[in-house]
């Protein structure tokens, strides 16, 4: 599959999806990226609810935002800016390695902006050799 220069986002979310799993990402950590993609540069939002002064505090409970600071009148904002990380999307996906899913996420956005293929692989290759050495180790089920 090739994207031809077409940047749709299904187009994009299918090619990403296909070359994350040659090197071998697993969906959880592909699903995670994606949201974390979409929730940092806005194009999504966490849930949450916000109360008579501003404050948002967030419906996910995963330990980045527990571990945030409470919001308050000086730092609002602080639950949604911790459900908007890598690690808060591998926490809610269950993937095993939030530095993937950051990696799947900065690839998606520079798919998104017409970046070179090769320079999209060369990111997600890092660390891949090792990865692929715990897949092989690890027993199957």
């Amino acid at each position: 599959m090739t994207l031809n220069n077409c940047s749709s986002e299904p187009t994009v979310k299918a090619y990403l999806f296909k070359l994350a799993h040659e090197l071998a990402y697993s969906d959880a950590e592909i699903r995670a990226g994606l949201e974390y993609a979409d929730r940092a540069s806005r194009r999504s939002h966490p849930l949450g609810e916000w109360d008579n002064a501003g404050r948002f505090y967030a419906l996910e409970r995963t330990l980045s935002v527990t571990t945030c600071r409470s919001p308050s009148k000086a730092w609002p904002y602080s639950q949604m800016v911790a459900a908007r990380t890598a690690a808060h999307c591998a926490e809610v996906y269950k993937a095993d390695n939030a530095t993937h899913v950051g990696r799947i996420g900065r690839a998606y956005n520079k798919l998104l902006a017409g970046e070179d293929k090769d320079a999209l692989r060369r990111l997600l290759k890092k660390g891949i050799r090792k990865r692929e050495a715990e897949l092989a180790r690890a027993p199957r089920r």
